[in-house]
Order: C-alpha cells, then sequence, then structure tokens
C-alpha cells in the first residue's frame, strides 16, 4: 500500500478554501441561534419531472406511467412526460387496461357540475368522455373481461371496455373503494360496513358484512384468492380477511392503535401497514397466512404512505418529515432516502421505479440506485475504521457488521505527515470509498480507494486548507447524490463543500457561525433516519448536540448528550453495528472505544465497549 508522501503520479487540481464565493443560505447552525430555512435540495435518488400529477397508473405491458393533472393525462416512459390529451377536468382516479391500453380517468368539472369518465386510446390518442351520475371517482378495472367498475351516488355501475355502454348493478350502493380479483372475474366494493361481491355477470353475488367501522379500503391477493379489509375507527383498528372461495370473513388480527396506510405483497403474502404506534411511526408487517405480526419496523415519523415492488420484495414507506424508507422485506432492515413526503405511489417492476407524487409534482424514485455504506472501504458491504498509529502506520480495522471486529491490515505508512483525514465516501464516483487528507502545507490529497481496502494514486483537489480548524465527512448533505465535507475556519464559520461527484468541488456554501464554541464536529450521515446527513457537535461543557438536516433547512439543535468531554475523538462510521441505523464511535481517555448504536431517533441508548488500547492511535476516521 502506497504511503501519503510516495504517490507515483497524481493530477493536480488546486482549489483554495477561500478562492470560491460562499452563497450565502438562510441557515442558522450557531449554537445559540435556531436554525432557518434554507435552500431545498433536491433528493438523491428522485428524479423530479416537471409535471403536476394528482393520481397514477401502470400500464404493465408497456412499462409505461400515466398521471392524470387537470386537463390532461401524460404518459411517462423512461423518465420522460408526453402528452397524451387534454379535457379531464378535476382528476379524481385513474386507471388503465394494459391489454388494451385504454387508460381511464374519473373527473368533475366544476363549471357544469358534472362528473365524467374520459376513455382514452393510447393507440390513437383518441379519446372519449362519458358523463356519469356524480361519481364519487373510485374506479377498477378487470383486464380479464375488459370492464370498468364505477361508484356513483346511486350505486355502481361497469363501463364495457368496447362499447363505452355504462351499466348499473342492481341494488348496489356507493362504494368507497374497489378491489377486482382477475383470476375470478369477482369485484369487492366496500360500502358502508358491508363488503359487497359483483360477480362476472355484473349482479351482486353476495355481502359479507365486516361489523366493524371506519374501514378504509381493501386489497386483493388473486394467487391466494384472499381480500383484505383494513379498518380504523381512532380507538382501534383491524385487518378482516375474506376467502375468496366462499366470501366469507375468515381471520381477523386487532391492534388499539391508527393506521395511517397500507399496502400488500401480493408474492409473499405479507401486509404492510403504517402505524402510529408502538413507535412514534413505525411500518407494522403481517403475514396474511398466518396473521402473524413480526416487530414492527421503526419510522422516524409518520408513515404518510406506502409502495411496494414485489419483484424485489421492497417497501418503500413516505415518512411525514421528509425520506422515503426502504425496507427490504425479507430482513425488514431499513434505510432512508432523501425525498420529500408523498402522498402516493405506485411501482414499475419491470424498471425497479418507483413513481411518487409529491405536492402535486412528480418523483421518480430509482431503485436500482445502491448508496455504498459511507466507511466500507474493503468492499464487503459493512463499514470499517481507519486509524493511524504513533509511528505513521495507517491500519484497516474491518468492521463484522454487526458491532465488533475482523482481523486489522495495514493499509499504509508514513502518514504523520497529514494532520487532517476524513472518511466523506465515495467522493470520485467510481463506487469506492476514499479518503480525503491534508497535509501541513494545506494541500488536501484525495485518496481514492480501490474498493478492497487499498489506494488508487492520489491526487490534490484543494490548497489553502490550513486556515480549516475542524474538517469532516457528513455524507450527502446537499442530497445530489454525491459525498459532500463540512469545514470550519479559524473564524467559526462553518461551510459546506458540496463535492461534484467526480472527484472535484462544486460552489462552497456558508452554513452557520459561531461554531468556535464546538471542541468536536462529526458527520454522522442520517442519524435520525429522516433521509438527510445530519451533524453531532460536541460543546465546551461536554454536551453533545444533533443538527439535523431536513428539506427546507435545520430543524432546531437538540442536546442528546452530556459529559462527552470524557471522550477526546468522536467518528460517524454509518451503520456500524448492522441494525440499518447510523452510530457513533468514541474513545475515552482509557483508550477504551465505545459504540453508541443509533436508534433512528434523537436519543441515545447504552453505550456498548467494542475495544481497547485504542490510545495508541493519533487519529480514527
Amino acid at each position: 500500500m502506497r504511503a501519503p508522501g510516495t504517490a507515483k503520479t497524481w493530477r493536480q487540481r488546486t482549489v483554495a478554501p477561500g478562492a470560491v464565493a460562499g452563497v450565502a443560505l438562510a441557515l442558522a447552525l450557531a449554537t445559540s441561534v435556531a436554525p432557518a430555512h434554507a435552500d431545498e435540495f433536491q433528493p438523491a435518488v428522485d428524479q423530479v419531472v416537471q409535471i403536476p400529477a394528482e393520481s397514477l397508473a401502470l400500464n404493465n405491458s408497456r412499462n409505461a406511467v400515466y398521471a392524470a393533472s387537470r386537463d390532461a393525462v401524460y404518459t411517462i416512459v423512461a423518465g420522460g412526460a408526453h402528452y397524451v390529451h387534454t379535457g379531464t377536468g378535476f382528476p379524481d382516479e385513474i386507471a388503465v387496461n394494459s391489454k388494451t391500453n385504454k387508460v381511464y380517468v374519473t373527473g368533475h368539472n366544476k363549471t357544469m357540475e358534472e362528473s365524467t369518465l374520459s376513455v382514452v386510446d393510447t393507440e390513437t390518442s383518441y379519446f372519449s368522455v362519458l358523463r356519469l351520475d356524480n361519481s364519487s371517482g373510485v374506479m377498477a378495472v378487470n383486464e380479464e373481461t375488459n370492464k370498468v367498475y364505477l361508484s356513483t351516488d346511486t350505486g355502481l355501475v361497469t363501463v364495457d371496455g368496447n362499447t363505452n355502454v355504462i351499466t348499473p348493478v342492481p341494488g348496489s350502493l356507493p362504494a368507497s373503494d374497489l378491489a377486482v380479483n382477475p383470476v375470478s372475474n369477482k369485484t369487492y366494493a366496500l360500502s358502508g360496513t358491508s363488503v359487497n361481491v359483483v360477480d362476472s355477470t355484473g349482479q351482486i353475488s353476495s355481502t359479507i358484512p365486516l361489523e366493524a367501522p371506519g374501514i378504509l379500503r381493501l386489497a386483493v391477493n388473486p394467487a391466494k384468492n384472499k381480500v383484505y379489509a383494513i379498518t380504523d375507527d381512532k380507538t382501534r383498528s383491524s385487518i378482516k380477511v375474506i376467502d375468496g372461495a366462499t366470501d366469507t370473513l375468515s381471520g381477523t388480527l386487532e391492534w388499539d392503535s391508527t393506521i395511517e396506510s397500507f399496502a400488500l405483497n401480493p408474492v409473499t403474502d405479507q401486509l404492510y401497514i403504517g402505524s402510529v404506534k408502538p413507535a412514534e411511526g413505525s411500518v407494522r408487517v403481517v403475514d396474511g397466512t398466518s396473521l402473524k405480526e413480526s416487530a414492527p419496523i421503526p419510522a422516524s415519523s409518520r408513515v404518510n404512505s406506502l409502495a411496494i415492488n414485489p419483484s424485489t420484495n421492497k417497501v418503500y414507506a413516505s415518512l411525514s418529515e421528509g425520506g422515503t424508507a426502504v425496507i427490504d422485506g425479507g430482513t425488514k432492515q431499513a434505510t432512508v432516502i432523501s425525498s420529500s413526503p408523498w402522498h402516493s405511489g405506485i411501482v414499475s417492476p419491470a424498471e425497479n421505479k418507483v413513481y411518487v407524487i409529491a405536492d402535486s409534482t412528480l418523483a421518480i424514485i430509482d431503485g436500482n440506485v445502491d448508496v455504498p455504506a459511507k466507511n466500507d472501504f474493503n468492499g464487503d458491504g459493512t463499514p470499517d475504521v481507519l486509524a493511524r498509529d504513533q509511528f505513521g502506520v495507517l491500519w484497516l480495522y474491518p468492521g463484522n457488521g454487526a458491532g465488533g471486529w475482523l482481523a486489522r491490515i495495514q493499509v499504509g505508512q508514513g502518514w504523520n505527515v497529514m494532520n487532517s483525514m476524513i472518511s466523506p465516501g465515495d467522493f470520485n464516483g467510481d463506487g469506492n470509498v476514499d479518503v480525503l487528507a491534508r497535509d501541513h502545507e494545506g494541500l488536501l490529497w484525495l485518496y481514492p480507494g480501490n474498493g478492497s481496502g487499498g489506494w488508487l494514486n492520489r491526487e490534490v483537489v484543494g490548497s489553502g486548507w490550513q486556515g480549516m480548524t475542524a474538517i469532516d465527512g457528513v455524507g450527502d448533505f446537499t442530497g445530489d447524490g454525491s459525498a459532500d465535507v463540512v469545514a470550519r475556519s479559524s473564524e467559526g464559520w462553518l461551510w459546506i463543500y458540496p463535492g461534484n461527484g467526480n472527484g472535484g468541488w462544486l460552489e462552497r456554501r456558508y452554513v452557520g457561525f459561531g461554531w468556535n464554541a464546538m471542541s468536536e464536529i462529526t458527520g454522522v450521515t442520517d442519524f435520525n433516519q429522516d433521509g438527510t446527513s445530519d451533524l453531532i457537535a460536541r460543546d465546551s461543557n461536554g454536551a453533545l448536540w444533533l443538527y439535523p438536516r431536513n428539506n427546507y433547512g435545520w430543524e432546531t439543535s437538540k442536546q442528546v448528550g452530556q459529559g462527552w468531554n470524557a471522550m477526546n475523538s468522536l467518528m460517524g462510521p454509518g451503520d456500524f453495528n448492522g441494525d440499518g441505523r447510523a452510530d457513533i464511535l468514541a474513545r475515552n481517555a482509557a483508550g477504551e472505544l465505545w459504540l453508541y448504536a443509533g436508534n433512528g431517533t434523537r436519543s441515545w441508548p447504552t453505550a456498548t465497549k467494542v475495544g481497547t488500547g485504542w490510545n495508541v492511535m493519533t487519529a480514527i476516521f
């Protein structure tokens, strides 16, 4: 491994910390000033499509998503949006028949005080508008029978997909939700506290009383021939299971908590429920066959909406305070990515993308994007630690993914020429974790990691950095997908140096003042699991403060610990113990290394000692 001073070749790109004018943001990061608002950064893995959107539908045969907005329907293919037609009025709901490539949009015209169903042939762009009797907008499509089911104020109607002829369903009532089983060709209509079953001939074949107020919605698992009804009366909630073969109630699971959202994975027959309890926010996981509940997955805030990709068995949960929790349906581990809160989403399994509506704007979450672990130097998927001893030897301490260690490896020598070393993550965009190091002349060097615990040729990426009294990697702080750096000047000003994703810099940003009161500043990635990178700072009294960032600026800092003057080194390795949440490692004067395992909130659990003899190290990062 090459030592800091022995690189054979390097490409110099000199960027002085003070040479680029800082853009003053309306932020206040000083300890005595509450944060204000900042420029809103676009999410790292979200591609924003600049069209208004109210509702979404997926065409499986074309891998196309259709979005309905006022007076327009768009088709989105490969991230590009195109008009399909105009004239939908104010849309309520959109659906598509993937076999006929027809799109259906329920809407209402406030001027003419009427409800409509727009039928769009996406092959020819021809469309027709059908008049309805005060439709509620609730709709479902049976692709096998080529029929559309709609709820109106007078009951259910069917629309023939070939002729557009509207036929009432005799004896039906208005429905608050509709769900189709394309295997049995039955349609389930949620009306009041009962579910009406409409057979393939358009007749009500049975009525299933659920005897529960506050029924929210229905979901069908065609493979299991089951229907799930979700209820919530604000004092208790439940899942009720309907046997599709007999159309009778076959099981119930109840809770004394509120349900916020719901989604079904029909492949695994797993139910995911956004709930307020038992934590501030959580996702309950229920096996649809046994109705047994797994341990809830904690969330940092309420779950607005859920979307599932059955092909990858991943669940996407929109958090009310920002961020999207991506849950692995197998391991039940969650990773939060940066996004605005969204209220509805649809998954395209073939693309492995999630289309979501946030503030009436369409955004795309790319499920193919994997963010490497912040400190994974050897490429095994778990965070590691680098440490320099008193002789300048650099050691790699590989984490075992469970809060412990594998055998250490020497990865360099001569590192005593460096007076500041940080792990920013993947700084040059090659998929491997890198190191930035400042020498005594103020030059900042990039040591690109090779992904297996070694280094590629180093290069200069900055000069004039001797004026900075603190430098640390903060992960993707700006939300553009690239690793960033935070630095404090000798005057106490705090700056963000956004990486450009290619080993260089974008324009630095001034983000606070008064930071000389802090004896330690550490980037801890997403400590509170809201999808954005956070800072931890220790003041002169030993109090530890969390500075969370949200989509609109800084949240108010919160004291999360005291007595931290006993620690002489802090670092944020990412998720060191493998529970899906960012952690902190701290060394005390006795040389003991302690793991403070984050729990996805702003509080601290009990620390665990994970090492001794670390006082021989002059730097840990």
